[in-house]
């Protein structure tokens, strides 16, 4: 299926007076932009099993997501250490965009935002795909206890067994006796 490699192209910061390394910064939100790609389209792969029903598709989607998944936080794990500042803090991409403007690194700024808007409303699809592979999946899991029910109301040959396959007392009247004389 889908298996994209990390890309971590780190090279020497040209601004090493911010208090980290900016194109490791860079090439960690490039990794995370490819990593929401390959998520986008599993949720796509993963919408179409559903609709097809097919479970050895499924399977293999699911578990790929979940190895993306885990990436993707390991990327972010990393993603944090880079930008720690000393007392812990991490600071958020308008401080760190707002801090090299403050030294005359426009350019860097520029494409440090560019790169943050576009993950956002990356993932902000990944989210609204995310939505309607759940709709797909409520779907598929009350149309199959529908069948469920039809299914139990048919093979109950005596009428006691109601549509959501449980003794439903009001349908019919159950005889039994016990002859207790040898």
């Amino acid at each position: 299926m889908i298996n994209t490699p990390i890309q971590h192209a780190v090279r020497p910061s040209a601004r090493p007076s911010i208090g980290f390394d900016i194109d490791k910064l860079d090439a960690l939100l490039m990794d995370l932009e490819n990593e929401h790609h390959t998520l986008l389209d599993l949720a796509g792969l993963q919408r179409e099993a559903i609709v097809k029903a097919d479970p050895k598709v499924l399977g293999k989607v699911v578990e790929e997501t979940a190895q993306t998944l885990t990436r993707i936080a390991g990327i972010e794990r990393t993603r944090q250490q880079v930008i720690k500042q000393p007392d812990g803090s991490i600071p958020t991409v308008n401080q760190i965009t707002d801090e090299l403007k403050d030294q005359h690194d426009h350019e860097h700024a520029q494409a440090l935002s560019s790169r943050s808007a576009s993950l956002r409303e990356l993932m902000q699809r990944v989210k609204e795909e995310h939505e309607a592979v759940r709709l797909a999946t409520l779907a598929l899991s009350n149309h199959m206890s529908g069948l469920m029910e039809q299914i139990s109301a048919k093979l109950s040959h005596s009428g006691t067994y109601g549509r959501r396959g449980s003794v439903d007392p009001g349908r019919s009247q159950v005889i039994s006796s016990l002859d207790t004389v040898q």
